[in-house]
């Protein structure tokens, strides 16, 4: 959940991905179509309109990737404005002319200042996220000392096994919730904001990450499980026969 809804450095090298949202990406064109028009229409247009709209139309092509570099050229927008979104600073999103020059492939906006990106900063996601920054290693040192206790334990190898199985199998469900389900479906319902979908989309871009590793968590729950097994096997096989049985067979023989 962490990578797919509160890492700004990851969303913001995977800028294409958030921008594939099309309702996020027609408000930050029509933001910077509003704030540009001014500086990169020429004042002797004779159908100002017209070029606007064709403006409209270049910063899409940009935003959606129809120029190689397109997408990457909003990586610093998305970046602070998830950072914003989730707590992370209460900076506002500036966007520079410098920034919009390859933008809107115009060396006029060069003569913009700065213009803010309106984003909100949602309470609940930021309360989310913070208390991830101690929850998740506390959780984890308990997860190693529980584990070390096992182990100390001395149980029997198949218990021991069968256990680790249980273990990987748990992580595998907790895996798949919390690090799909709750920050595809969830996470968005948490605000009224066109930004608020960006875990939803971060989540399925990692649908390929996530099926690797519910494959090897299975896999090795799976190898445990027949280890247990074999041993279990092996030691019934290597019991000397009971001495009242063989006994028993002598007189009967």
């Amino acid at each position: 959940m962490q990578r797919a809804a509160f890492d700004p450095d990851l969303s913001s090298e995977s800028a294409a991905v958030v921008l594939d949202d099309s309702t996020l990406e027609k408000e930050i064109v029509k933001f910077i179509v509003d704030n540009t028009a001014t500086f990169v229409v020429p004042t002797t247009s004779e159908n100002p309109l017209h070029d606007i709209e064709r403006l409209r139309r270049l910063i899409t092509k940009v935003a959606n990737g129809y120029y190689t570099d397109g997408p990457q050229l909003f990586s610093k927008i998305v970046h602070d404005a998830h950072a914003r979104m989730i707590g992370d600073t209460d900076a506002p999103v500036e966007i520079t002319g410098e920034m919009l020059v390859p933008i809107v492939r115009n060396e006029a906006a060069m003569g913009i200042t700065i213009i803010v990106l309106p984003v909100e900063e949602v309470k609940s996601l930021s309360l989310i996220n913070h208390v991830l920054d101690w929850l998740v290693p506390i959780l984890a040192l308990v997860a190693l000392l529980l584990a070390l206790i096992a182990f100390a334990s001395h149980p029997e190898k198949e218990t021991l096994f069968r256990s680790l199985a249980l273990g990987l199998i748990v992580i595998a469900l907790l895996v798949a919730i919390v690090g799909y389900l709750v920050p595809r479906f969830v996470l968005p319902m948490l605000a009224d904001s066109s930004w608020s979908n960006l875990p939803a989309g971060m989540a399925d871009d990692s649908i390929p990450l996530l099926i690797v590793l519910e494959v090897l968590l299975i896999a090795g729950a799976g190898a445990l499980i027949a280890l247990g097994g074999m041993r279990r096997q092996r030691r019934r096989w290597s019991q000397p026969i009971s001495t009242f049985r063989y006994n028993e067979d002598r007189r009967w023989s």
